[in-house]
Formats: C-alpha cells, structure tokens, sequence
C-alpha cells in the first residue's frame, strides 16, 4: 500500500487523479492498525452483535421499504447494508465512489448524544420522547484517505447503493455514492483491499470536499423531506420505555423502534394521528370480538407469541400442516396470534393502521382463511382490531392445507405478503408444538 502525503489542495486532486475508475475509498479522521496496514473492522465488531435483533429489524426495515427498494426486499444482505448506511449496526463498512464524500469524512468528526422532546399525541396527551442527536463538525488536525481497490474488495463483497434512486427525491445513498463492503463477520477488511493512504491536513480535505458541492451536513445527510428511506425509517412506531417512568411525575418516555442518529431537528409539539405511541397494550385485554369484512367474530381466541412469528421465516419447503391451530380452533370462528410490537407497513394505505400478528378465521370444517391481525394505533391509543382479506387454504384428506382461489380473497396482487402470512402461521405451529 502506498503512502503518501499531501500538503496542499493541488498535490491532492494530483493523487486522486493518479488511481484511475475502479476504486473506492474511504475517510477517516484517524488511522488504527500498524503504520502501512489500516485495520478497519464493521460496526457490530466494535459493539455487541444480538442475532436476534438483526435478524428482527432486517426483517422489519424490508417490509417497511418495500415500496422503495423493490426486489431488493429479499435480499437479506442489501437491507443489513442500506440499515448500516443510515446508522443501525452491521457487519458491512462504509464506501463511497465519491473521494469528495471520503474527504468529508476525513475531515469532519461525528459525535453522538440523547435528547428528549417533550411533546403531545394526537389526543394532546404530554409525552416525552428519546432521541438520538447525532452531528458532524470540522476539527483541525490530520485526516486519512483509503484508497481501495474494487476488484478485490469485491471477493468479500460489495453492494452498491448508489443504485438506489429515487425520481423526484434525493436519498443519502445517492448523496454519497454509497458502497458497503461486506459482511465481514468479525474479520477486518483485507489489507490486500488497500492500494493507498493519502494523509493530510483536516483543512484540506475540508475544502476538497467543499469544491465539490459538501458544504454542510445537509449536503451529506438529506432531511426526510428529501430522503423517503429516512422517513420511512423514522416514521416508525415508538415504544414506551417503562424503566424510565417515574412514579412522581407519570408522563410516558418512548423511544423510536429503530434508533437511528438523528441530524435534523425533528420538533413536533402535536403530533400526527399517523404517529403511534405503543405502550405495549394487548389485544386479548381489550377487544373481546375481531373486525372483519364479514363483520364483528366474537367466538375466537387471541394468543401471546413471540415476534419471531412475524420476523422470522419458515422454510418454504416445509409442509402446510397444522394439526395444533386446527385442534385449537375446534368450536371457534377464528384464532390470533399477537405480538408485543406493532408494526407499520406502508402498503397498507392507511396510516393508522399496523400489524399486529396473523390469524386464521374458520369458514367451513375445512375451509380457512389466513389473515394479518391490524390494529388501528392513532396516538397513545389502540382503538380498533381487525383481520384484513387474507387467502384461502383447504384442508385435504392427507392433513395438509393447499390454496384455493376465493371470489373473497385479498386482491391486493402482492404474494410477498401472503408467503409472509402462511410463514408466520408456520412458525406460530411450530411454537405451539414447542413453546
């Protein structure tokens, strides 16, 4: 790996110019690792890992940006990179196509801190709510410039979410010409990934950057208004977090679902009754019947699961068999499954309206209809619970369920979702069988 040493703007744009197309590169404020090998590890290295909850919100963030990044909604290691790119953990790095982007970075220092907003719901209910500031600022001293070679970072990996575009809108990952390397799973990046390391002064880096139009944080961080990956991420139901309360003074603290750093003020004194404040209520607590385009289902049951129903997923080649929610559905119209979290899905067109669980509804001794348990969540309060069309399964002879075209069936023509319905019911049989 080359070092070199830049003491002026023009020597600069001199050694960028020299590395031709296919690199990549990256910018830091200090190097780590040995004098000629950079060690550059990914965030979840350098903070615990919980599997549980990767795997949890990579499935949430893909059904919430469904919608925005199309076929990608499957591909477990795109989502993992764009969360990393807007600031949840992973086992990816940042890159960017851009030396300009990388020079920001090599000269600008990051720092992190909580806030709290006081505010009110919709109904004008006081609450507070727990935030993530986050900002950078320039500093003097000495920046670093990675130069990467793109041909053989690519054998650990590389996804390119400069890709990502969006008409009419400007997202971060356009912003910055974003690249991930990765997954790395613990390991540093190759040395062989690095060509060179340019260093130099903060300063200079600073008005490279600025020369090619990065100014401010704006420049680098779009607002949500211009970026809807982040304000579909940030639209996310929040979630009371009951071991700050304080007895004395009994206002609610919530927490975003997905706390990610936050560079534009986001005040809102009233907020929206699209905003859900979850305080973890239950619907087997509070309804005693289930909505329906059939109308009010009364004689039922709702079942506490865990959200694995929801954000795992069962093997596709596994048989449709059910012989659990079939005994437990014996002499009921319908039978829920709910989890502790709602969860928003924008394709739903309503935006009060979250996912809960998954549910089965009994139309014949054979017949069932596999459906999403919703609630609608306006402010502080969950105030109605439904199931939404779903399809149709009949029971054969041989115990297992096969599809069956219904003239009632759900018409939204989106497979994805039902797939996730009949997977959940799966994982929800599976649990019954093995709690």
């Amino acid at each position: 790996m080359k070092q070199l040493k830049a003491s002026s703007l023009h020597e600069l744009e001199e050694f960028i110019a020299k590395f031709g197309k296919n690199i990549l590169f990256r910018g830091q404020l200090n190097h780590y690792g040995e004098p000629g090998e950079p060690s550059v590890i990914a965030s979840f290295d350098r903070q615990i890992c919980v599997p549980s909850e990767t795997m949890k919100w990579s499935s949430y963030a893909s059904k919430v940006l469904e919608v925005l990044i199309g076929d990608h909604v499957n591909d477990f290691g795109y989502v993992q990179a764009l969360l990393q790119h807007y600031g949840w953990r992973s086992f990816y790095v940042d890159y960017s196509s851009s030396p300009a982007v990388s020079a920001w970075f090599a000269s600008h220092k990051y720092t992190v801190s909580s806030g709290i907003d006081m505010c009110e719901d919709c109904g004008e209910n006081f609450l507070w709510e727990r935030k993530k500031f986050a900002q950078y600022d320039f500093e003097e001293g000495e920046g670093h410039l990675y130069v990467i070679d793109k041909s053989i970072a690519v054998e650990v990996g590389l996804v390119n979410l400069a890709t990502l575009t969006i008409d009419g809108f400007f997202p971060r990952t356009e912003a910055q010409k974003a690249w991930l390397l990765g997954p790395t799973l613990g390991k540093p990046v190759p040395k062989e990934c690095f060509i060179a390391q340019i260093t130099a002064s903060r300063s200079i880096f600073r008005e490279y950057a600025v020369l090619h139009g990065f100014t401010d944080t704006d420049s680098m961080f779009p607002p949500a208004t211009r970026d809807p990956i982040l304000k579909a991420l940030l639209e996310l139901p929040w979630r009371e977090i009951g071991s700050v309360g304080d007895p004395k003074f009994p206002i609610p603290v919530f927490k975003r679902a997905l706390e990610l750093p936050e560079y534009q003020k986001s005040f809102e004194k009233i907020s929206s009754p699209a905003t859900a404040f979850y305080q973890g209520g239950k619907i087997s607590k509070m309804f005693d019947s289930i909505e329906t385009r059939y109308g009010k289902l009364t004689n039922g049951e709702t079942i506490s699961a865990p959200g694995v129903i929801l954000f795992g997923t069962a093997d596709a080649s596994t048989p449709l068999c059910f012989p659990k929610i079939e005994k437990m559905l014996e002499g009921k119209s319908y039978l829920a499954f709910e989890i502790d979290e709602i969860i928003k899905h924008p394709s739903m067109g309503y935006n009060t309206v979250y996912q809960k669980g998954v549910g089965v509804i009994t139309h014949a001794p054979e017949l069932f209809e596999v459906c999403e348990l919703v609630v609608m969540h306006p402010g502080l309060e969950m105030t109605k619970v439904g199931f939404s069309p779903g399809w149709f399964y009949r029971r054969k002879s041989n115990g297992l369920w096969e599809r069956e075209h219904h003239d009632n069936e759900c018409d939204c023509m989106n497979d994805n979702i039902h797939k996730r319905h009949i997977s959940a019911l799966q994982i929800a049989e599976d649990f019954l069988r093995t709690p």
